[in-house]
């Protein structure tokens, strides 16, 4: 008896399924869930998203829906929204030339779910299943190659590469994300297509390792691209070969998921040369078209991860290091955006390792870090010392600030304007 896939659907999204199917098969036409979530529910996996193909018309679509987004009409996928779930729904397409390496040049609608199926890039990908008679189609050895955890171009790999660029990324994310091995004559196509890959946009290639970063091996992802030269594509100043630090790589499978930044530091440490500086590092994040967000986080991490693979042991137990060097860096450019927990302070653990327990200690003993937490501001200093030029402001509160941190006790206002008259003594001398 074959397995009932439709168990692994939950029933919110599988009671929308119906609805979607029902209504075109109501209508006269075929449909069936494809590609993506079909390979998850075959691997025994809940899907995250579920896409329909249908030999209706995006028109006709419409019609049978209250809700419908035309989010890629001229390729025939509408996207049906019930209950605030999209899910997209394609016409059968037949995709004519491909003369730039990324899209068709245009797209027939197909009367069959063959043609259909046929156009798809990996084995694993061309499955489609009936929801209403359990029925799998299969006319790729798509199960056999999902068996036997291989990823295999549907027809001839240079070809299919040749299409559209991204798909020789996508193989080495799936490679990354699904845990399966692209199959020899797929690989080599990687090479032999690189001309039609670097016609690919630079944010589509970032987004496949923002995607990689959600699975369970990121670091396979990257190893990968290091592997297959693929970074030069985009990069070309870049040295050929890239030689990988594994030890920072395999810290990247450990990493929390939504630490996009920290992700980007140990990728790119791991990869990048020993000289490389923050200015290089971001110069090829914004050529990536990574987000400014992410490329502020990735540098600080990447600073700190500088920092710490240089920093002698004995100094690593310096308290006072701690603070000035990292958890006030991680206060003053986190702070604003969320709360600083210890939960937070322990997903640094890929840079620090077992210091990151320290840092709780110090951290929930409410240390002063940054100006903002002295008991005295440059407003005292004004009424204090009307005589000192404000020029000098930043001098004393940067002393103070030392000052606290070495001692927090000191962070009393009295104790403070002693200290701060001490220092400006000093300096007038």
């Amino acid at each position: 008896m074959p397995i009932d896939l439709r168990s692994h659907i939950p029933s919110k999204f599988l009671n929308h399924l119906y609805q979607i199917v029902s209504a075109l098969k109501g209508a006269g036409y075929e449909c069936y869930l494809v590609g993506g979530s079909v390979r998850d529910l075959v691997m025994g996996k809940t899907p995250k998203e579920y896409d329909l193909t249908t030999n209706a018309e995006p028109k006709h679509v419409k019609r049978l829906f209250r809700t419908v987004i035309d989010t890629g009409i001229e390729h025939g996928t509408v996207t049906v929204v019930l209950d605030k779930i999209n899910y997209e729904v394609t016409t059968y397409r037949i995709d004519k030339d491909y003369t730039d390496g990324r899209r068709p040049d245009h797209v027939e609608f197909g009367t069959t779910l063959s043609e259909d199926l046929k156009r798809r890039d990996f084995t694993m990908n061309a499955l489609a299943y009936d929801l209403s008679t359990n029925l799998l189609v299969d006319e790729h050895f798509g199960q056999r190659d999902i068996k036997e955890r291989t990823i295999r171009t549907i027809g001839n790999p240079i070809q299919r590469f040749s299409e559209d660029g991204l798909r020789p990324i996508r193989a080495l994310r799936f490679a990354s994300t699904l845990d399966f091995v692209i199959e020899p004559e797929t690989k080599n196509a990687i090479q032999k297509t690189k001309h039609i890959t670097k016609k690919i946009s630079l944010e589509r290639f970032q987004d496949e390792i923002l995607k990689s970063f959600l699975g369970p091996y990121p670091s396979r992802m990257i190893q990968l691209l290091a592997d297959e030269n693929i970074f030069q594509i985009f990069i070309p100043f870049l040295q050929t070969p890239l030689f990988v630090k594994n030890h920072i790589l395999d810290k990247l499978d450990k990493t929390s998921k939504d630490l996009i930044g920290l992700q980007l530091a140990l990728s790119f440490f791991a990869i990048l040369n020993n000289t490389t500086t923050l200015k290089d590092l971001e110069t090829i994040l914004r050529t990536l078209k990574f987000s400014g967000q992410n490329i502020k986080d990735c540098l600080l991490f990447f600073e700190f991860i500088i920092k710490w693979e240089n920093t002698e042991s004995t100094t690593k137990d310096d308290e006072f290091i701690l603070k000035k060097e990292y958890l006030a860096p991680v206060k003053r450019h986190f702070q604003s955006r969320f709360p600083i927990t210890p939960e937070f302070i322990l997903k640094l653990k890929p840079i620090f390792g077992e210091t990151v327990n320290r840092f709780v200690q110090i951290w929930e003993e409410v240390p002063p870090l940054l100006l903002t937490d002295m008991k005295l501001n440059g407003n005292h200093l004004a009424e204090n010392f009307p005589d000192l030029a404000k020029t000098n402001y930043g001098m004393v509160l940067n002393q103070l600030l030392d000052l606290v941190q070495h001692s927090p006790k000191e962070n009393e206002y009295s104790r403070l304007l002693q200290h701060s008259a001490q220092f400006i003594s000093n300096l007038i001398k």
